[in-house]
């Protein structure tokens, strides 16, 4: 899965237009740096003995180590999250990567679509009507999933200046507390 991942971020060298992310098939990538960054943090998860599933739980939904242990199999049922992802794809300058996570391993898309549009209408609601912010939801297939809860993947183009950004960053965390890419 990971060579797969790595291969894809590797035979695309620009970065994502809002026009690419309105197609299909979308082809999602890390800049170099991105990537490498991102696989080095996913080593460190494996080395450490946490799963990318107990770490999301504990991270993005504050739950204990010992209940993110209980809840890793996807059977806790627990509000879905929206936050900013703290390892970005590689998107041009006015479009931000948001993720949805939900407790379950259910990735029915289309529940993961309406949940994500649900969320991004309660907490971004008003800013899209100030700015004219618009969103993608994607939902990656399943050979380049890396994490076994159900996520969706957001891209929020519209955040052109520092003044949007700040807003959203008040509005919604990071995916990983204390790394902020932006």
């Amino acid at each position: 899965m990971l060579l797969m991942i790595f291969f894809s971020a590797v035979t695309r060298s620009e970065e994502m237009t809002w026009e690419e992310i309105q197609s299909d098939p979308l082809d999602p990538r890390r800049s170099p740096i991105q990537q490498e960054g991102y696989l080095l943090y996913l080593a460190q998860l494996k080395q450490s003995g946490k799963s990318p599933e107990t770490t999301v739980l504990e991270d993005i939904f504050k739950l204990s180590p010992e209940r993110a242990r209980e809840c890793s199999d996807g059977h806790c049922k627990l509000k879905s999250r929206l936050v900013i992802s703290s390892f970005s794809y590689w998107l041009e300058r006015d479009v931000v990567h948001l993720l949805v996570f939900v407790s379950s391993k259910d990735w029915q898309e289309k529940f993961l679509r309406e949940e994500s549009e649900r969320l991004l209408r309660e907490k971004l609601g008003e800013l899209q009507g100030q700015y004219s912010l618009e969103w993608q939801v994607y939902v990656n297939p399943p050979h380049k999933r890396t994490v076994g809860l159900a996520h969706a993947h957001i891209f929020l183009k519209g955040v052109s200046s520092e003044e949007i950004a700040d807003q959203v960053k008040r509005i919604l965390p990071f995916s990983k507390p204390g790394l902020e890419p932006w």
